[in-house]
């Protein structure tokens, strides 16, 4: 059996993280980095770019016409596809959107479970801001718009969305409260449920509500870091943290 890759930084793993939630999503043409396809049956080397260029069209038409206003036949002509190549792939709209909306969290998610848990306090700080960049990312907001207007409509929707999304930040949140508490970064007490939950709706609550009503909060890079900056100090006072710089940039020579 080979021998495990060496565990990668944090920093590596995040600042990929955060390029992904920073990227925005051009409504107008909803193909992410710029890619266009061709139509006409595809090669079977291109079919991992045909199943994200499928997702990148249909989370473009989910936030632009709702849940209820976009159909797989409306998906499938965008694309220059078959309905037949997305059935294959996913079983219902349903399925099609909880698709869209994993891939959507899906980089930001797969950078917490990897981080290693050399500092994890610190690295609670990059996933919180990495959380508040993505949350008012617009593709991010017009999801959460879908849910708000058609979840009632159709419950799945919103279970399935808090099992994809939800339910593992949240998890990745207290896994990493836990390791601060074993290191001594954090007051006993504090790795709990309610200790995540509290961090979280500190940290994107009132940014989410005023994106949501049609808002422009934190209009800029610097509006953002002293928001963020201000309310993990005040997570810090209330878990008895350390309040840890971030790392300095090396200037280039």
């Amino acid at each position: 059996m080979s021998e495990p890759p060496a565990p990668r930084s944090p920093k590596g793993y995040l600042s990929k993280a955060l390029t992904f939630a920073t990227r925005p999503l051009d409504m107008a043409n909803p193909c992410l980095q710029g890619r266009k396809r061709r139509c006409g049956r595809p090669t079977t080397d291109v079919t991992e770019d045909l199943d994200q260029y499928l997702l990148e069209i249909a989370a473009g038409l989910f936030v632009q016409h709702g849940y209820a206003g976009t159909s797989i036949d409306q998906i499938a002509r965008k694309a220059c596809a078959s309905k037949q190549t997305i059935y294959r792939r996913y079983s219902s709209k349903e399925a099609l959107f909880i698709a869209v909306v994993t891939n959507l969290t899906g980089s930001v998610l797969r950078a917490m479970e990897q981080t290693p848990l050399t500092n994890p306090l610190e690295e609670l700080r990059h996933i919180s801001r990495l959380m508040l960049d993505l949350t008012l990312r617009p593709d991010a907001l017009g999801t959460y718009r879908i849910l708000i207007a058609d979840g009632h409509r159709h419950p799945s929707l919103q279970q399935q969305a808090v099992a994809a999304i939800g339910q593992p930040f949240h998890n990745n949140f207290v896994r990493l409260l836990k390791a601060a508490e074993q290191k001594g970064q954090i007051n006993p007490g504090h790795a709990t449920d309610t200790t995540a939950r509290l961090l979280t709706g500190m940290v994107t609550g009132w940014p989410m509500e005023d994106s949501l009503f049609g808002l422009d909060p934190l209009k800029t890079e610097e509006e953002r870091d002293a928001f963020f900056n201000e309310a993990w100090s005040f997570f810090l006072n209330a878990v008895g943290g350390r309040q840890t710089a971030p790392a300095p940039q090396q200037v280039p020579g």
